[in-house]
């Protein structure tokens, strides 16, 4: 290591290395409020080891980002000189590093009560282009230019464009670069999955990450290059996919995960100003796990729900679809529903049913032109194939995952209630 970089030492990666620039990035007040933001909202209330946050998840990205694209560069061999690359590979850190600055507290789970019309995507192009994000990404791409020329600009308007797919101009290779933090197969998954099932505690989450890195390589198309795997990263790139599909049955999508997320709504929506976060990046930096946290505190013995996140209360699942309901899985769950509302009262109850995802989004009858295929090549057979192709585990990953809820408010009923669902069910 050189003296101009500094190490962090990860549980999932080992060391990570960063420039001293990166390092600057890392320690401003805008990166450091990641460290307040827990990844997986209130899954600790659940899985309790889940406490890990954005921060190290966004170095983490950073560290996968650079593997797979030093992997790609190895493997592909494009026709680029060494600046270029770097150059590349500089704007792919500082996208893994900045992609996340836009959470809410507890992450996904707050998305429903952030301004209308706002995602944390615009929040994250807000806090980078509005506070000292902005003039450290200026820094790093001075000193770039300075070593390898002008011609390789970098700029926070420029590192937000391409991940957020705006204006490629006439380089497509921006959208290559997009794809390492945008795709079915982008290094924003491969971090997640494996730090989320080191912190959950499941093995659901593992999968070969260093074989499916090894195996990326570029699929040259029309001068596009694409994001695409050798023919030996197969079944390396099944069990990523596989791995994202029990994480989401299991942990992401578990009942008491979810009726924790349905309070969290529920708590916002009495308890902040306005029922939204703040759309000004001053006001909204200041908003953290720990500010909502002792603000739901402070109304844990007015509002229901809060008292129920701050002492852990959870409301019996009295009756649930399957993991992939068929429609007349869907029409028993409204019937059963209305009956319940009928014989007991709506108010005695809760539902869920946004707990819906695809598997992914590949195509399962492609070819290699279709931008949203997953290319194989098999450079023995000197074949070009699709993933949809050569695996039928994903073209039997099709159906979407769905799952509907229904909780119990009241438990002085609870045993009438799932009696009558027990018998309904029989009946079913």
């Amino acid at each position: 290591m050189g003296k101009n970089h500094d190490k962090f030492r990860d549980p999932v990666h080992g060391f990570i290395e960063v420039s001293r620039l990166e390092r600057e990035l890392i320690d401003s007040e805008p990166f450091q409020r990641l460290r307040n933001i827990k990844q997986l909202a209130m899954t600790c209330l659940v899985f309790h080891g889940a406490e890990h946050t954005r921060f190290g998840h966004s170095i983490g990205v950073m560290h996968m980002v650079t593997r797979a694209f030093e992997s790609v560069v190895k493997n592909g061999k494009p026709d680029w000189t060494k600046s270029k690359i770097a150059y590349y590979r500089q704007i792919l850190r500082l996208m893994a590093l900045i992609h996340d600055l836009g959470h809410a507290p507890f992450s996904h789970a707050a998305e429903s009560v952030l301004p209308a019309g706002m995602e944390h995507e615009d929040f994250t192009r807000k806090i980078v282009l509005e506070t000292e994000i902005g003039n450290l990404i200026h820094k790093i791409g001075d000193s770039f230019q300075h070593e390898h020329g002008n011609e390789y600009p970098i700029t926070p308007e420029l590192i937000c464009d391409i991940y957020q797919g705006k204006k490629p101009g006439d380089n497509m290779e921006y959208v290559f670069l997009k794809s390492f933090m945008d795709s079915e197969m982008d290094c924003d998954k491969m971090d997640y999955l494996l730090r989320d099932a080191l912190y959950c505690g499941v093995n659901y989450g593992n999968y070969d990450v260093d074989r499916l890195i090894s195996c990326l390589t570029i699929y040259q198309s029309d001068d596009c290059p694409r994001l695409a795997i050798q023919s030996g990263g197969v079944q390396a790139f099944e069990e990523f996919m596989l791995a994202r599909y029990f994480m989401f049955v299991q942990v992401y999508f578990h009942r008491t995960r979810r009726f924790f997320d349905k309070m969290y709504f529920m708590a916002l929506e009495k308890i902040l100003p306005g029922g939204t976060f703040p759309s000004s990046t001053k006001e909204y930096l200041m908003w953290d796990d720990y500010r909502v946290w002792n603000l739901m505190k402070e109304h844990a013995h007015t509002n229901n729900a809060c008292y129920n996140i701050v002492h852990r209360n959870v409301y019996p699942r009295v009756f649930e679809t399957k993991t992939h309901p068929a429609e007349t899985d869907f029409r028993n769950f409204r019937h059963i529903r209305r009956n319940l509302y009928t014989q007991f009262g709506k108010n005695n109850f809760i539902e869920d049913c946004s707990a819906d995802k695809m598997p992914h989004k590949i195509p399962t009858r492609t070819t290699p032109d279709d931008e949203h295929a997953i290319i194989i090549i098999d450079e023995a057979e000197d074949k070009i194939s699709t993933i949809s192709e050569e695996s039928i585990i994903i073209k039997s990953l099709t159906k979407k995952i769905n799952i509907q809820r229904i909780y119990l408010c009241n438990r002085s009923i609870y045993d009438d209630v799932t009696q009558y669902v027990q018998e309904y069910v029989h009946l079913m």
